[in-house]
Order: structure tokens, then sequence, then C-alpha cells
């Protein structure tokens, strides 16, 4: 295991920034390499903030929902303006390529020749298999799709013990793809299941989410993507009901080592 890896938080509110915090955005760091994994609204600024938006090796985005690619129009402007970067690789679930090509129609600027298609020109876009495996800026990667209404991947770095499950219910599979993590990152959408529908809606609650971690017999629990940040601490003690291990709070900023 990568002694100098690491997770950083950037946000990890559902839906939308709110509570002084952005929504759905992680790095993976890994000696040299640094990973963006996900890139919801507010993103960008927090990526400015921790210097790592010119540092960037690839991105990888999970699914086409706002709260998890939205700044991407943001990422490539950033990235094109006042200086063009090189292209930086961007992964995704096959929907992806849809909203980089929709944002390119509606916010293209034809009068400045670098950001004629801003999307195009500062990403190169591999689409990701369901249930795939593959190497991505000198890392090994592994996906399978999660029970979410859009397609949707949770992602695995075996080399660094680490499993994001992006957004999902709760289901045998992403307990299998869980198995044995050193750090579970794992979505708890809502404190409590009461009107909500779980598995249509493809999201899981703080106790959810810590029986996969029991189940899957991970070392430690990072919770994340909170609809209300104010409930994390609610959300936390929840968890500690289902699960013994190490439990953590997902705050912007955070540092976990790997």
């Amino acid at each position: 295991m990568t002694k100098t890896a690491e997770f950083v938080v950037l946000g990890c509110r559902a839906g939308a920034p709110g509570e002084g915090v952005a929504a759905s955005g992680y790095l993976v760091r890994s000696g040299g390499t640094v990973i963006l994994l996900d890139c919801g609204p507010g993103v960008v600024l927090e990526l400015t903030r921790h210097g790592a938006a010119h540092a960037l090796s690839a991105a990888i985005i999970t699914h086409a929902h706002a709260d998890h690619c939205a700044d991407l129009l943001a990422l490539a402007y950033q990235r094109l303006f006042p200086y063009p970067l090189p292209r930086l690789a961007l992964w995704g679930s096959a929907p992806i390529q849809g909203v980089l090509q929709g944002l390119d129609a509606l916010f293209g600027i034809p009068s400045l020749p670098t950001l004629t298609t801003p999307l195009a020109q500062a990403f190169a876009f591999h689409a990701l298999s369901a249930n795939g495996r593959c190497e991505i800026a000198g890392l090994v990667v592994e996906t399978m799709q999660t029970r979410h209404p859009t397609p949707t991947l949770a992602v695995r770095f075996p080399e660094l013990g680490l499993v994001y499950t992006a957004d999902g219910a709760l289901t045998d599979e992403l307990v299998a793809f869980a198995r044995s993590a050193s750090l579970l990152v794992a979505e708890c959408t809502y404190t409590s299941a009461d009107g909500h529908d779980l598995d249509g809606h493809g999201h899981m609650t703080a106790a959810q989410a810590a029986q996969l971690a029991s189940r899957a017999g991970v070392q430690a629990l990072l919770l994340t993507h909170f609809a209300r940040y104010a409930d994390a601490p609610i959300s936390a003690r929840l968890a500690a009901d289902h699960f013994g291990g190490q439990i953590h709070i997902a705050h912007p900023g955070m540092h976990v080592h790997l």
C-alpha cells in the first residue's frame, strides 16, 4: 500500500452547495498522481484553495447528476482561460459524454478560439464500463454499477484500499465490491428512511452505510453526501449503532491517509 496516498474532501453535500459546503468532490493523491473524483457545484473553488486546480493528473466522474458533475464547465473554463492547459483525461460513466457535449452547445464562446467548445478542448473523455478494471494515471481503478436512476459507478482503488460508493442503494453487490476496504467512503444522504424511496431513488441512510461497512468488513468508514450538513453528527451517531470500526464525518479540507 502506498504510504504517501491520501483522500481529500473538497465537498460532501448532496444536491447543491449549502451551509458553506460544496457538493460532491474529492481528491485521491498517491505519490505525484492527483485524481479528481466527482466535480459538483463549488468544487472548482475548493480545488483552487487546495492549490490543486493545475495539478490534476486525471478526473473520474461517477454519474450525470448535477451535484456530481455540474462544475465541469467551471473546471473547463479554469483550465482554458486565460492560458490553456493540456487536455485532462476525464473518465466517466457513459452519459457523461452527453453532458460534455450539451454544455459545449450551450456555453461555447465562438469569439474565443480556446473556448469555442470548452469541454471538448479541456478534456479527453474516456468511458468507464460497469464492472470494469483499468489504469488511470498509473493507478488501478475498478468499477461497478450501483442502483441509482442514472448509470452510476462505484469506484475502487485496490492498491490504496479505497472504495467510494458514489450514489446508490445498499445491495449485496455493493457489499461484495467494498469487501475488506481500508477506507469506505459511503454516501449517507438521509438520517432516516421515512418518506424516502431508497431503492427507487438509489440512496442510503447513515444506518445503511454503516451496515454496508460492517457486512463488507472494512476498517474505517467515511460518511459523506449529506442532504443537510448540519445533520452530519446525527448520521455519525446512527452509524455507530451498526458499525464498530472507525467512523469519520466528511468535511471540506479533510485529509485521510490511506
